[in-house]
């Protein structure tokens, strides 16, 4: 009995000894961060300064007209979003706030006597397909610009669960009622007319999402169901490719991916909030994607973001347990950041840590970095940035 004993303890410890190498030892360290060193922000050349406003405040997501020189972002409330983000599985609808998430614009060469860009909002101009009654629910986005006038805007809207006569459902057990919403903005104006809601079953748990210049988008499902709490163990959710209302699945076997962008190159890169993994995929004919290559920056990612060089930014989460906590009580805790450049030389990709804050002094739980190539300045922005600001980071050299 007692050889026996033994030899099964001994036997669990070679197999927890295999699992750490092959798994636990990766979830640890380079999911979670524990042990990572995080530097302070006083260690890059950077000059950094927050833009405070009730309007800045958890901006999730962000989108450059470079031609214009506006920087939109899709922003909304800390509180609200403690209780209502389905990203993170909170799924408390009755805690959103009652006028919902926005979309806030920065004329960036404008900075004006307050030094807050000529801050506006887009007001929604509702058609028939959106009621009065419904609020947005804000996450990842996408532009594409029709013509020297007009944009459109893809915008996720986490919408709740309600029934036929409009009351809440509970989200707990059905989760969100996700959509994507197309939006028309004539540059320059304060309004974002509704184009259409597009709705499908394929659409289950949204992201982030990038235009494809074909008039559809891909759009990445973070999570294999609407309530799961495990894929982070084994794994879940795909990419969706629509046009108009009708979607299909373009690619499965990932692990919560997130912030999808279409590179200069035209290929589409995928980090994973969990693994250490940045996916580059190409859009074949038939409109699924095949891998290409792999990125690594030794932490989950965020968004990205490309610059009009092709450079791409990514928002790292080097703590992600800190960010959890931060999530929780965010305007108590704060989570550090770093933020990636990733330059592609020929067929090879060169990654460079150009921005962290280990204090968290500036810049907490960035969620997006969105570089300006003309003047080399930073618009950092994040669902955990409870303070009512966006930063603003510009090079001292």
């Amino acid at each position: 009995m007692v050889s026996t004993t033994i030899k099964s303890f001994a036997g669990g410890i070679v197999l927890f000894a295999i699992l750490y190498q092959g798994y636990v030892k990766d979830v640890l360290l380079v999911s979670l961060g524990l042990g990572r060193d995080v530097k302070p922000i006083g260690e890059f050349p950077y000059n950094c300064r927050q833009l405070r406003h009730h309007r800045l405040e958890a901006c999730e997501d962000m989108w450059l007209d470079e031609q214009a020189r506006s920087l939109y972002a899709a922003c909304g409330n800390s509180a609200s979003r403690v209780n209502w983000t389905p990203a993170l599985l909170r799924l408390n609808a009755s805690g959103r706030a009652s006028d919902g998430d926005y979309v806030s614009i920065l004329h960036i060469d404008e900075p004006g006597d307050d030094g807050l860009f000529g801050l506006s909002q887009l007001k929604p101009i509702r058609g028939k397909s959106v009621t009065k009654k419904e609020v947005l629910g804000l996450h990842g986005f996408d532009a594409e610009t029709i013509n020297s006038s007009r944009l459109k805007l893809w915008l996720i809207n986490h919408r709740a669960p309600v029934d036929v006569d409009n009351k809440l459902l509970d989200a707990t057990k059905l989760g969100a009622n996700s959509t994507v919403e197309e939006f028309e903005v004539i540059r320059g104006s304060n309004e974002m007319r509704h184009i259409k809601t597009i709705a499908n079953d394929a659409i289950a748990t949204p992201n982030k999402l990038a235009a494809t210049g074909d008039g559809g988008f891909l759009v990445t499902n973070d999570h294999s169901g609407k309530v799961g709490v495990l894929d982070p163990l084994i794994g879940g959710g795909n990419i969706v490719y629509c046009r108009s209302s009708k979607c299909h699945i373009a690619a499965s076997g990932f692990n919560q991916p997130n912030g999808i962008v279409k590179g200069k190159d035209n290929l589409y890169y995928i980090p994973s909030s969990f693994l250490d993994q940045i996916r580059v995929m190409k859009l074949r004919p038939d409109l699924t994607l095949e891998d290409v290559d792999v990125i690594h920056l030794g932490m989950p990612v965020d968004n990205l973001s490309v610059d009009k060089t092709g450079d791409i930014y990514a928002a790292g989460i080097p703590k992600t347990l800190q960010v959890l906590k931060a999530f929780k009580k965010p305007y108590e805790i704060a989570s550090p950041s770093t933020i990636w450049r990733i330059h592609k030389s020929g067929s090879s990709y060169q990654v460079q840590k150009i921005l962290e804050d280990r204090e968290a002094k500036l810049i907490a739980g960035a969620t997006i970095a969105r570089h300006d190539a003309r003047t080399g300045r930073f618009f950092i922005g994040g669902i955990f940035f409870s303070s009512e600001s966006m930063a603003r980071v510009w090079n001292t050299s």
